[in-house]
């Protein structure tokens, strides 16, 4: 297990167990590292659980992107037929993932752009709506390709979302949405945050933890 230390103007320590079976440690600035031994150690059992969970999980083998296969879309799974056409054009028409694209063209990216262009518009409006309800708002959007984080938010009210929310149902969505919105209040995840959020989504608890045990098999779907 590698051990990687991050320190940030946070307020508390935060222990991270990614993907891959490493510890991510975040940290305020001026921590003393006797302090953060003390707490991995603390933390011992707890660390160890998790990682073996993670090693458990079984990845879906990687699309070869051929007619036939398997993909998410807002939660839904449809079928990949690739036809050749004069232009790149992505539609979704009965539980077929229509994918029309010209003659040179790499039906991976031109798939991951349509995802990315989708992702934009959808949680563009997931955020007017959820803006509104909490009386907030931000700077910008962007969306990026990261696997290991849904969505953040920084000092300025950036807000930045994972194109591979859109492989989501929508109520999945909204939580990550809600999620980052509330960090315009608290920049934490202290107790005011958690109630910040569950005062728009009352069952957050629920939607967080099928995140945490579904979201990366599905991205990596891709």
């Amino acid at each position: 297990m590698q051990i990687q230390i991050v320190y940030s103007k946070r307020k508390t320590i935060s222990l991270i167990i990614s993907n891959d079976g490493n510890l991510q440690i975040r940290a305020p600035f001026g921590t003393k590292r006797s302090t953060i031994d003390n707490i991995v150690q603390d933390k011992k059992c707890w660390i160890e659980r998790k990682i073996s969970e993670i090693k458990q999980i079984a990845l879906p083998a990687k699309k070869t992107y051929n007619n036939g296969e398997k993909f998410y879309y807002l939660g839904k799974i449809y079928e990949l037929k690739i036809v050749k056409a004069d232009k790149n054009i992505v539609s979704l028409l009965d539980g077929i993932l229509l994918l029309s694209i010209k003659k040179q063209s790499n039906p991976r990216l031109v798939l991951i752009n349509w995802y990315k262009t989708q992702a934009l518009s959808f949680i563009k409006t997931r955020l007017n709506y959820y803006s509104n309800l909490l009386n907030c708002t931000f700077k910008s959007i962007t969306i990026t390709s990261a696997k290991k984080r849904l969505g953040s938010c920084d000092f300025n009210g950036n807000l930045r979302f994972s194109f591979y929310n859109i492989l989501l149902d929508q109520a999945y969505i909204d939580y990550v949405v809600i999620h980052e919105l509330c960090h315009l209040f608290y920049l934490n995840h202290s107790k005011n945050f958690w109630q910040k959020v569950e005062s728009i989504l009352p069952d957050f608890k629920q939607k967080r933890l099928w995140i945490r045990k579904n979201f990366y098999i599905i991205a990596n779907s891709l």
